[in-house]
C-alpha cells in the first residue's frame, strides 16, 4: 500500500542524508530551512515557533531512534514534510533513550488536521518495521529515501 498522504507532502529536494545540526533545535531549524528553499514559506519564523513549541509541550521522539517534529501554522496551505538523517544521532529526549536518527518533519495547514493526522499514521507503520530503517539509514541518495517513504517501487 503506497504512502499517498507522505508522497503528496515530500519532495526529494526536502531530503537531505546527513543532518549539519547536532542538537534537537538545530534539526527543525534545519528542516524548516529545506522545506522553505523549496516551497518558500510565508512566515519562517512562524513556523519554527509552531514545531518548538509543539515540541516544548510535547516531545516528539518516537523509540527506534525515530523523530517527528510537527506542527500547524496559517502561514502554511497543504502538507509539507522534510526528512533529515543523522546517522550519530541527536537527542530527542526519547522514551528508549536512543538518540534520533531518523528525523522527519512535518508541517500543515492549522485549519487541517485529518491529513496531518494519516501523514503521522504512514510514517508509523513505515517506520515500524526494522529492515526499513535501516534501508534509509543506508540509503545513498535523497531519491531512494523518497522511494522508501513512499513506497514506490524500487
Amino acid at each position: 500500500m503506497a504512502n499517498d498522504v507522505l508522497k503528496s507532502g515530500l519532495d526529494i529536494a526536502c531530503i537531505k542524508l546527513e543532518l549539519n545540526a547536532s542538537g534537537r533545535d538545530e534539526a527543525i531549524r534545519e528542516l524548516v530551512g529545506l522545506v522553505h528553499a523549496k516551497h518558500r514559506l510565508r512566515n519562517v519564523e512562524d513556523v519554527v515557533n509552531v514545531v518548538m513549541v509543539r515540541e516544548q509541550k510535547m516531545g516528539t521522539s518516537l523509540e527506534n531512534g525515530i523523530a517527528v517534529p510537527h506542527g500547524k501554522s496559517d502561514s502554511i496551505d497543504r502538507l509539507l514534510v522534510a526528512v533529515g538523517l543523522k546517522r550519530k544521532g541527536i537527542d530527542f529526549k526519547s522514551s528508549d533513550g536512543q538518540p534520533a536518527k531518523i528525523i522527519i518533519l512535518i508541517l500543515s495547514a492549522a485549519s487541517q488536521s485529518g491529513t496531518h493526522v494519516r501523514c503521522l499514521a504512514e510514517i508509523g507503520r513505515l517506520l515500524q518495521s526494522d529492515a526499513n530503517r535501516q534501508k534509509i539509514l543506508a540509503a545513498k541518495d535523497a531519491e531512494t529515501v523518497f522511494k522508501i517513504m513512499t513506497d514506490t517501487a524500487l
